[in-house]
């Protein structure tokens, strides 16, 4: 059917009329949506964020705690066991080489050559042809017996002191004559190294006390040698007191 001219051109200003008019709505529509989708993708960040701290901030406050936990057991270990340095003393224990207050002293006999002297109970007793060796770790205890010379005085300065020179760290201290219960005996002091330690090596300097015993034929020599800065006066004089002739 033919349509007249003006007919058609109404019609055309119709639709067009009606595509503007829904124009807008599909407008608004697209950006409604594009709103919705930003609000959604901002609401998506911002729950991550929380998220985050959420998850972190425990972590955190849990190492925290853990700190202060540890802190305070380290301590009471540490105290519990002391270090060796550190630990207390009970004064059970003495210095090497030092003999105890409360030492019980033994006599050791010798018949072949004649005479006995106390020693203190453990130290390790050897038998010499010409006397006795009595030691514990660094103290030690030697009588030596030889034929009684003419003039004591002049058999130390002539043979015995020029022997002792000759030993590892020797230096005199003093020449003298000491009282020992009813008998004055010829005594030297000096300084000295203790034989090497057979396993370590070490030699320990020492200070030796060394009587001269006058019997009716024979001379015994008494050394009794300690560490140096180790006070066994007391157990020394119980020694050298205790010595006899039979």
């Amino acid at each position: 059917m033919n349509i007249p001219t003006s007919t058609a051109n109404l019609h055309r200003v119709a639709r067009r009329s009606t595509a503007d008019n829904r124009r807008p709505s599909r407008r608004w529509l697209a950006g409604a949506v594009l709103s919705i989708l930003v609000a959604a993708c901002s609401g998506s960040a911002g729950s991550a964020t929380p998220s985050a701290v959420a998850v972190g901030s425990p972590s955190a406050a849990s190492s925290d705690a853990l700190t202060e936990t540890e802190g305070p057991s380290a301590s009471t270990d540490a105290s519990a066991v002391p270090d060796e340095s550190q630990a207390p003393d009970t004064g059970g224990s003495t210095a090497a080489g030092d003999v105890p207050d409360n030492a019980v002293f033994l006599t050791y006999q010798q018949a072949s050559l004649g005479f006995s002297i106390q020693y203190v109970e453990g130290w390790q007793v050897t038998t010499q042809p010409d006397g006795v060796v009595i030691h514990d770790k660094d103290s030690s205890e030697t009588v030596t017996v030889a034929a009684l010379p003419s003039d004591v005085a002049a058999y130390i300065s002539s043979t015995d002191l020029p022997a002792l020179q000759s030993q590892a760290g020797y230096k005199l201290v003093k020449q003298d004559s000491v009282k020992v219960g009813s008998s004055n005996y010829h005594h030297v002091v000096y300084h000295i190294l203790s034989p090497a330690d057979p396993v370590t090596g070490k030699q320990v300097p020492s200070t030796v006390d060394r009587y001269y015993v006058p019997g009716t034929s024979q001379l015994a020599v008494v050394s009794l040698s300690t560490p140096d800065g180790v006070d066994n006066v007391d157990a020394f004089r119980q020694m050298i007191e205790s010595f006899r002739w039979k």
